[in-house]
């Protein structure tokens, strides 16, 4: 005989009810039927898989390695029916992500491209957005999730953290701090600041540190509205920023200097969507960035635990972990999320 998948089931519930009547019931089929199946699979294996009296049944030593991997074939038979019939019914799909900045850093194209195994028929739509929403289009519902680094006002949200990273200081090269190992949070807080322009007052006073601030009053501050305005103000010399340590690595520019700044929390990167979310999507995406974050520590190790060096804060090989310029381009023309930096 072939042993197939409804023998597993049978050996299974056997296993479980330790008992062929009850089995029996269970499986809507007669008991004679089952015991048959059930010695023809030991005849076939070339042993035995459980002990009969007239009282019990037990499981034998080979019986309980059988039942172990079947039930790890099952499920991977289950998971796979489940992952075509959602791909089949979402053929033609769109899942719209919002993001700012470099999104999942150099997780993006690792999630994406699991995102990919899972539902090949969905396509996924980047969408870029600037300071003035922290939430990435998501309390709007212009998208169905997004990357986002809270905190933020957020409207009844789902919110999954990824990995959490430094804070540092973007500084213009000429700055009294440009040469510096590290910096005190302390000894920033009277410097002209960058101020991301946005209604979100929360968001604004954790990048402007207000936390931290022991007196009601702000240095001055310049005003920006993207991520490229605010590389703009600092190598101008017009301002300072506290900015996510990846930014050494995905905006390395003429002008700036990155350096490690010590006494200021993290920042924390994370996957949100609306707890109303209909597209069926988001969770097969959120199960592949689960998925690119589990598959990959190495790569969560570089992000959570940056070496920020050179003189201009750039990574020690010249180089941009995605293979991108300092514009955010690839070289090749294409770019993992399909933008420019910012």
């Amino acid at each position: 005989m072939n042993i197939e998948l409804r023998h597993f089931r049978y050996a299974i519930a056997v296993a479980e009810e330790l008992s062929f009547t009850r089995a029996a019931r269970r499986l809507h089929v007669a008991q004679s039927a089952l015991s048959a199946r059930i010695k023809e699979m030991e005849a076939e294996l070339g042993v035995a898989l459980f002990h009969r009296t007239t009282r019990r049944v037990e499981l034998t030593e080979a019986g309980k390695r059988f039942i172990a991997e079947a039930e790890h074939s099952l499920h991977h038979h289950e998971e796979a029916l489940r992952q075509a019939r959602e791909a089949a019914s979402s053929t033609g799909a769109r899942l719209k992500v919002g993001f700012q900045g470099a999104a999942a850093l150099e997780l993006t194209p690792l999630i994406l491209e699991a995102f990919e195994g899972r539902c090949p028929g969905v396509e996924v739509e980047m969408c870029r957005y600037d300071w003035d929403d922290p939430s990435a289009g998501v309390n709007g519902q212009e998208v169905d999730a997004a990357f986002v680094r809270p905190p933020f006002q957020d409207r009844d949200l789902t919110m999954e953290p990824l990995f959490a990273e430094p804070r540092i200081a973007a500084l213009p090269h000429r700055h009294r701090f440009a040469g510096r190992p590290h910096v005190h949070i302390t000894e920033l807080l009277d410097e002209p600041f960058v101020l991301r322009r946005s209604p979100d007052r929360i968001w604004v006073d954790y990048w402007l540190c207000a936390g931290y601030r022991r007196r009601p009053d702000m240095p001055r501050l310049v005003e920006v509205s993207s991520a490229d305005d605010e590389l703009q103000a600092v190598a101008a010399g017009r301002a300072i920023s506290i900015t996510p340590a990846a930014a050494a690595r995905f905006y390395p520019r003429s002008g700036i200097v990155y350096v490690p700044v010590e006494g200021v929390s993290p920042s924390t990167v994370a996957l949100t969507w609306s707890r109303s979310a209909t597209n069926p999507a988001v969770a097969a995406f959120a199960k592949a960035v689960r998925q690119a974050c589990h598959a990959k520590p190495h790569v969560l190790q570089m992000i959570t635990d940056p070496v920020i060096t050179g003189p201009t804060g750039t990574n020690p090989m010249g180089t941009n972990p995605l293979g991108t310029n300092p514009t955010g381009t690839n070289p090749t023309g294409t770019n993992p999320l399909g933008t420019h930096g910012g």
